[in-house]
């Protein structure tokens, strides 16, 4: 599937620029969802639970495209 690179603000990807799949017409989609697993080094032996971070398609279409963080996932955290 084609892709397009997009910069991410804000969030814990903050700053980078990633390619985004678009759909058959060759559109972006409005909202991305990022998993992210991380582990915590210390006294735990479990690994941390899964948090999905939302970005939502920036008003402001410039080029690259930019999607701006608006928070974990409901129930997420």
């Amino acid at each position: 599937m084609p892709a397009v690179e997009a910069w991410f603000v804000g969030g814990p990807v903050d700053g980078r620029i990633s390619p985004i799949e678009v759909d058959e017409a060759g559109f972006l989609p409005e909202e991305i969802v990022l998993p992210q697993l991380g582990v915590y080094v210390g006294a735990s032996d479990r690994p941390s639970p899964l948090v999905r971070f939302r970005y939502v398609r920036d008003v402001d279409d410039g080029d690259p495209p930019i999607f701006r963080y608006v928070g974990p996932v409901d129930g997420d955290l």
